[in-house]
């Protein structure tokens, strides 16, 4: 999106004769609307019993998956500090985590270190995608753990990539 007010002098008549072409109503259809210009935003988390709650801001009109199904892109540690994907589940404008795993969670990532692209992710209902957030500060990496190599696994005879579905975007 371009502010009309950032545009070099010589391009606004351009504009102009565009909105006149147009017509008016074209630019009051947006005047004293509120838009959406972010995905779900991670705010807080609260911890209750053996569930993570997380809050989110730029939630639009609610939260949703990007397909039908369970949400799949949350994991949460106790603090020892291993990870376990968890159950996550969308209550009003919260997803609340747990796992049987992790009877005291500490904290929780989504989205965190991996390609997202076969998840099921959150989304609000505008159709603009929550980013990887974690709310954690632990270290990412051991300065003095051994070094693991991971060679990507070779792609399967008449494998085609591509791009997966993702909801309309409502605005």
């Amino acid at each position: 999106m371009v502010l009309l007010s950032s545009v070099p002098c010589g391009f606004r008549f351009l504009h102009e004769r565009q909105a006149v072409r147009d017509g008016p109503s074209r630019h009051e259809e947006t005047i004293g609307k509120e838009f959406v210009d972010y995905g779900p935003r991670y705010k807080k988390q609260t911890i209750r019993g053996d569930k993570i709650i997380l809050e989110f801001e730029s939630v639009g009109s609610g939260l949703m998956t990007a397909k039908p199904g369970q949400l799949d892109a949350f994991a949460i540690s106790g603090a020892d500090r291993v990870w376990h994907w968890t159950d996550a589940e969308i209550v009003g404008d919260t997803v609340v985590l747990s796992c049987s795993e992790v009877p005291e969670p500490a904290a929780a990532r989504y989205a965190w270190a991996m390609n997202p692209s076969q998840r099921n992710l959150l989304y609000n209902k505008e159709g603009i995608p929550a980013s990887p957030f974690r709310t954690d500060d632990w270290p990412l990496f051991d300065p003095d753990a051994e070094i693991v190599t991971v060679e990507k696994p070779a792609k399967p005879d008449g494998y085609e990539s591509r791009d997966w579905e993702r909801p309309k975007m409502t605005q």
